[in-house]
């Protein structure tokens, strides 16, 4: 008996002494011609199109069944036998159960006869269902990530569990159960094996690159890509803050500020690990400090309009034409200031001189003056007085005093008194007791103003019943002293008042008086600035109040550009803080930390030349820790740059699109090992 083992693994026999030929012969008509004796082009259309046995797989077939699996394995299984099965239904002749259980069966073929091209497209499909998703589930912390993975992980497994199920429903909901879980499981532990075969390659870097002194790019990017995420900002977005700062006039604003609280503790971090970058950093830190009151200050004067056309206030309509106080007011607030004082005493100035033009022009056609109302005032005050040899107070010193220049008693034997009437000279005792009214309220001597006041309001109607032009000059010198009067006004805003009644009283105001007001708050809030002169100090601190704040809001020309201006310093000085100020502790265990390496070394000599190797080892371990770590000076130095960078895009591009790639590499493993997972889960 002749036997012949046949491709399938079977045995044929045959009769002993049956000839080669009639043995050829009898196996190609069971099983047709042998692949030696076919063509080229027989062989390549069975390659490609396939042939009639459905138990094998030709080259073709091999192909496009690794597609369809990569497909669903990228898309969860929406791409897939289901959907290649009714696309191919609705041409004629063509069955969905057939051409389903057909790619079904090609599955399962290529799973058993190659399990590691099967396994292979279960990876790509899922490295690309990674790389489309992106950073979705990363978080800024490992829980956080771990967390979100373990979440997509569910969903994931959920949707393929459901669009694979079988048996309606009922059947895809149990089997979307399964893959959930199963889902939720490799979801969350993916992002720690990534991570850590991630740490393990670094772990063989970082000590090459420290051990040479080399600054590990790398990991200072990681740094700061970390702090990044923590400050809870896009790159875009701190790119926007630090750019605006520097067009506002704040170039000193980096890129550590814009973090906020996250940059402060990193720039805190790097100044107290010493080195040269450390070094250039808390200089700059420490030097911007300083010059923080003279940066201020200018936005100050920017802000409350001490002079250009900033400050420039607009003249109003009630002044008469020919009268120019308004508009002698208005040039003088046009022009710069350097202070309160010196706009008061411009203002005094164009007040006095349009007053002789106006003035000159009542004098005109003007009448006697009687006076006789102005000294019943007087009389009805200190008349009691006289006579009697009792001293009054200084008011009534004062109100004797402008009696006496208003009317003569009568001489001995006459019978009438002798009263002022010239125009010129009653004016001048008026602007004489206005002067006097001035004095007294600027030394809170409000009793004594008010009693001069009625004096002053009788010999106004006085001047004005001898003079038809008076009462306009009057009234024109009166509205040119209440400007004269909001420099004032302003510097008590700033001083005391609650912010509602200052506001209401600042709105009060004419426009004129409102720049003048403006000016003596800002002057009195730069006052307090320039005298807080330490080496550091919080210039912002006159506006840091409620009440500042409030008032700003209604005052300032730019108070949205100024509350800005005065947030970005205080950003600046809590930098400082954290970085430069308290105690000197974290400074001296720095300057010890800074001989550890070589005080472990020598330790670890010590304790080896007394045999105590387990001392030895561990001293020698904490003096190449820094080296092992990547945290060199090297690297300290490049955070540094990177945090008083003032172009957050370039300083931060190189680590962003790192990150961003490692992300893309990481979600792509991570999404590989969950769809082998589903592969393997289904399989089984």
């Amino acid at each position: 008996m002749i036997e012949v083992e046949l491709p399938d693994g079977t045995v044929a026999e045959f009769p002993a002494g049956t000839s080669r030929e009639d043995i050829a012969s009898a196996l190609q008509r069971r099983f047709g011609a042998p692949e030696a004796t076919k063509s080229f082009g027989q062989r390549f259309v069975e390659n490609i199109v396939g042939d009639d046995d459905p138990t094998t797989q030709n080259f073709g077939e091999k192909v496009g069944t690794w597609m369809n699996k990569a497909g669903e394995a990228m898309t969860l299984g929406l791409i897939g036998d289901e959907a290649s099965a009714a696309v191919e239904s609705a041409l004629p002749g063509m069955s969905y159960d057939e051409r389903r259980d057909h790619y079904r069966q090609q599955q399962d073929i290529l799973e058993r006869e190659n399990p590691i091209a099967s396994f292979g497209a279960d990876l790509v499909g899922g490295g690309l269902a990674g790389l489309a998703t992106g950073g979705v589930a990363s978080a800024p912390t490992v829980l956080g990530t771990i967390g979100r993975g373990a979440g997509l992980g569910l969903a994931e497994g959920g949707l393929y569990g459901f669009l694979e199920g079988e048996g309606g429903v009922g059947g895809r909901a149990a089997n979307a159960a399964s893959q959930g879980a199963q889902g939720l499981a490799v979801g969350g532990a993916a992002p720690i094996v990534v991570g850590g075969v991630a740490r393990a390659g670094r772990a063989v870097a970082d000590p090459v690159l420290g051990a040479l002194g080399f600054g590990n790019q790398s990991r200072a990017g990681r740094a700061m890509m970390q702090t990044v995420g923590k400050s809870g900002k896009s790159v875009e977005e701190l790119a926007k803050e630090v750019a605006d700062a520097a067009s506002e006039g704040q170039p000193e604003f980096r890129l550590m500020d814009a973090l906020g609280k996250a940059g402060q503790r990193r720039a805190s971090g790097v100044v107290r690990s010493g080195g040269d970058g450390a070094d250039e950093l808390g200089d700059f830190i420490r030097q911007r400090q300083v010059d923080q009151p003279d940066r201020l200050g200018e936005m100050i004067r920017e802000a409350f309009g001490f002079g250009g056309a900033k400050g420039a206030a607009q003249g109003t309509d009630l002044v008469p034409q020919g009268y120019q106080f308004q508009d002698d007011v208005a040039q003088v607030l046009r022009r710069p200031t350097r202070s309160a004082q010196q706009l008061s005493g411009d203002l005094t100035a164009a007040r006095g001189a349009a007053a002789d033009t106006a003035y000159s022009a009542a004098r005109e056609g003007a009448g006697p003056v009687d006076v006789r109302g102005a000294v019943s005032v007087i009389d009805n005050r200190i008349g009691g007085m006289q006579g009697s040899n009792i001293t009054g107070d200084s008011i009534d010193a004062k109100l004797a005093r402008y009696r006496g220049r208003l009317v003569a008693d009568p001489a001995p034997g006459d019978e009438i008194s002798r009263e002022l009437s010239d125009f010129d000279r009653v004016l001048g005792v008026k602007q004489a007791i206005q002067d006097d009214i001035g004095a007294a309220l600027r030394a809170g001597r409000n009793n004594e103003a008010r009693e001069l006041g009625k004096l002053v309001r009788e010999l106004d109607a006085a001047l004005e019943a001898a003079s038809p032009d008076y009462r306009a000059a009057n009234d024109a010198f009166r509205d040119a002293s209440r400007v004269i009067e909001g420099v004032d006004t302003g510097a008590q805003m700033q001083r005391t008042g609650r912010a509602v009644d200052n506001v209401q009283t600042f709105r009060g105001m004419t426009p004129d008086q409102q720049q003048a007001a403006r000016v003596g708050y800002g002057n009195r809030a730069l006052e307090e600035v320039e005298r807080n002169r330490a080496q550091a100090p919080l210039a912002t601190r006159p506006f840091n109040s409620t009440k500042a704040r409030e008032e700003v809001e209604a005052i300032a020309l730019n108070p949205e550009q100024f509350s800005r201006q005065v947030g970005r310093e205080n950003a600046m000085h809590e930098t400082y803080q954290r970085a430069l100020g308290g105690s000197r502790t974290a400074d001296n265990l720095q300057d010890i930390g800074d001989l550890s390496p070589l005080a472990d070394t020598g330790r670890a000599v010590r304790d080896a030349a007394s045999g105590n190797m387990f001392g030895a080892l561990g001293n020698l371990g904490a003096a190449v820790r820094p080296f092992l770590s990547g945290q060199n000076e090297a690297t300290r130095a490049q955070i540094a740059k990177m945090l008083m960078s003032d172009q957050p895009v370039q300083a931060l591009q190189r680590a962003a699109r790192a990150r961003g790639t490692n992300e893309a590499t990481r979600r792509a493993i991570e999404e590989m090992l969950k769809a082998a997972a589903r592969g393997q889960f289904n399989a089984e």
